[in-house]
């Protein structure tokens, strides 16, 4: 095979490549700002979506929370109505648990220590 190190080709499509990846990252990042503007003049629940026409096209608006479990074996064996199994491991079944916050419940009072719950990014999506 050739050596194309010195090849001028390829240097200037590196340095393209380059620019590009530049571009896309200060595009990403509008981008994201934008959403945000979006997503705080839109109303939603706190897991939920809503969908609002502008007049121009239609934004949907998503929020929704990632649940991480501490030690997911004992708060299986002490939750057990809180979880749900997939290969390999214990994952916390959202929707019984926003079901016990909800309620308000001692079931959910004792699995919150347990349990971190963060926002994931807002999704804000168009429809034209």
């Amino acid at each position: 095979m050739a050596e194309i190190t010195n090849d001028p080709r390829l240097a200037e499509l590196v340095k393209e490549l380059y620019t590009a990846k530049q571009n896309e990252e200060v595009a990403k990042k509008a981008r994201i700002a934008v959403e945000e503007r979006i997503a705080a003049l839109v109303e939603t629940p706190e897991n939920g979506s809503r969908t609002v026409d502008t007049g121009v096209m239609k934004v949907t608006v998503k929020r929704a929370n990632s649940y991480k479990i501490d030690d997911e074996a004992a708060f299986a064996q002490h939750f057990p109505t809180l979880v749900k199994q997939i290969p390999a491991k214990w994952e916390i079944d959202v929707k019984a648990y926003e079901a016990e916050r909800e309620k308000d419940s001692q079931t959910y009072r004792d699995a919150c220590d347990h349990v971190t719950v963060t926002p994931k990014k807002v999704s804000v999506s168009l429809k034209v």
